[in-house]
């Protein structure tokens, strides 16, 4: 039996994380129909989307209500089940579908977006969340609270990067990830475990270095050596250059591109004719960029690279049960760059903001 209040968090205003407020006594939402489940949420997972969304900066073609319930990303044990209920049962852990709706199209259709968790619906920074027996995906029972809830976007984001559209991700293609953050290394391990090859950049060798032994395991012990490359960029400016260079000039067939004017250009000139630059975020628009890379002619770096910039989404829920089976035979766990306690959500959100996290940052209720 659930207790009659929660903890919650809402969104008291949109001018930064003092935005934030918890509440100690909110009700605990009820069934509303027969499919409904009820899930007692154990873990949260941080993603670009809830700073801008806390900040203001969020560009989605939707309005975020006053008080909403902050985060997308969460995992919990399904505590009541609606009398129709068939997909799940009381004690199975699972996690909720980020825009609830998306199930089978390739491209995320705007009615699903204003269901998006955390912004234009309640999200599940609560310690109760309640969904249609629909809208959410069972999650492997060996994956902890906070592993199954770094899944929702961070993963279905880096699936749909690689294997949503065309071109798809086969084995032996080489695949650059931008940084050492959640949607980046989540495609790295997708990456590798699909047999391709991957090229980290940072500015940070130390974070490069951590990064490359938590990802070796997933290539066997006879792998080339340059099944796994990585440029700090802190050193080479023009890691476009380098990154075709380690490719014998023929450029990338992937990239993973999260930081957005600031990079575009170069991560288009790293591509190699009909590749992919799926573009998912654009986190150099909260730092200085240089005039001369504004300046650029986009347009023509595209029409004669011919290489496919999209603009990528999350995965829909069918694809997000792939990819989850994905991870399950590849042996992969989410890596965890820091957790936090739930009364610390937002020193959370300030620890992500200031960029000091490798992997996704957590939070355990």
């Amino acid at each position: 039996m659930a207790p009659k209040t929660m903890k919650r968090y809402v969104i008291s205003h949109r001018n930064g994380i003092d935005g934030l407020k918890l509440e100690e006594a909110a009700p605990v939402p009820e069934l509303r129909s027969p499919t409904d489940i009820r899930i007692n949420i154990k873990a949260l997972s941080l993603n670009a989307r809830d700073l801008q969304i806390i900040n203001n900066n969020y560009p989605a073609p939707h309005v975020v209500p006053q008080d909403c319930v902050p985060v997308s990303d969460g995992c919990g044990i399904v505590e009541a089940v609606g009398s129709e209920v068939t997909a799940f049962k009381v004690g199975d852990r699972v996690a909720p579908v980020f825009p609830q709706g998306h199930h089978w199209e390739e491209d995320m259709k705007l009615r699903s977006l204003k269901r998006g968790l955390g912004g234009a619906i309640d999200g599940v920074a609560a310690e109760y969340f309640v969904c249609d027996e629909e809208e959410a995906v069972l999650v492997p029972s060996n994956f902890s609270f906070a592993e199954g809830a770094t899944l929702p976007v961070g993963y279905t984001t880096a699936w749909s990067s690689l294997f949503s559209h065309h071109p798809k991700l086969q084995a032996g293609h080489t695949v650059l990830c931008l940084g050492t953050g959640g949607v980046s290394l989540c495609a790295a391990q997708l990456a590798l475990i699909a047999g391709a090859r991957l090229i980290l950049t940072s500015s940070s060798q130390k974070k490069l270095d951590a990064s490359v032994a938590l990802l070796r395991p997933l290539i066997s012990a006879d792998a080339p050596a340059d099944t796994i490359q990585t440029i700090d960029y802190s050193k080479i400016e023009d890691w476009d250059q380098e990154a075709r260079r380690m490719t014998g000039g023929r450029g990338v067939d992937f990239v993973v591109e999260i930081a957005g004017r600031g990079t575009i250009a170069r991560s288009i000139r790293s591509t190699t004719m009909g590749g992919l630059v799926a573009v998912s975020g654009y986190m150099s628009d909260y730092k200085p960029i240089p005039q001369h890379i504004l300046d650029e002619d986009l347009a023509k770096t595209i029409l004669y690279s011919a290489a496919n910039v999209r603009g990528v989404f999350v995965c829909n829920r069918e694809e997000f049960r792939q990819m989850v089976r994905a991870l399950e035979s590849g042996c992969v766990k989410p890596i965890i760059g820091e957790t936090f306690k739930f009364e610390d959500l937002k020193v959370a959100y300030q620890f992500m903001a200031d960029g000091k996290h490798m992997g996704k940052v957590c939070i355990e209720l």
